[in-house]
């Protein structure tokens, strides 16, 4: 099971930070229907590992668990900051 968690987590974290690039350099890539996908998809397998990883004992894995927990939490914040931003600039006149 660990080495199928590794397989997975390396392209999320990958994944996770082009989120983050392309939040800051090109945002339009992620209202597409394309980037919602993967902005929630990402998301939801990032929980998902952190959930089956929870009880690791191996400290490869600990740090595995920790690296994914950080970039899911930093993509979940980037959503919540674009909604805000999304919310604050539609109400604007």
């Amino acid at each position: 099971m660990g080495s199928i968690l590794r397989i997975i987590t390396i392209p999320l974290v990958v994944v996770h930070l082009l989120i983050a690039y392309f939040w800051i350099f090109d945002w339009e890539k992620l209202v597409t229907e394309v980037g919602r996908i993967s902005w929630v998809g990402s998301i939801i397998i990032g929980i998902v590992i952190v959930i089956i990883n929870r009880k690791s004992m191996t400290t490869d894995q600990k740090v595995s668990k920790r690296i994914v927990a950080a970039t899911t939490f930093m993509t979940i914040l980037l959503g919540i900051f674009a909604l805000m931003i999304e919310l604050i600039t539609s109400s604007m006149p």
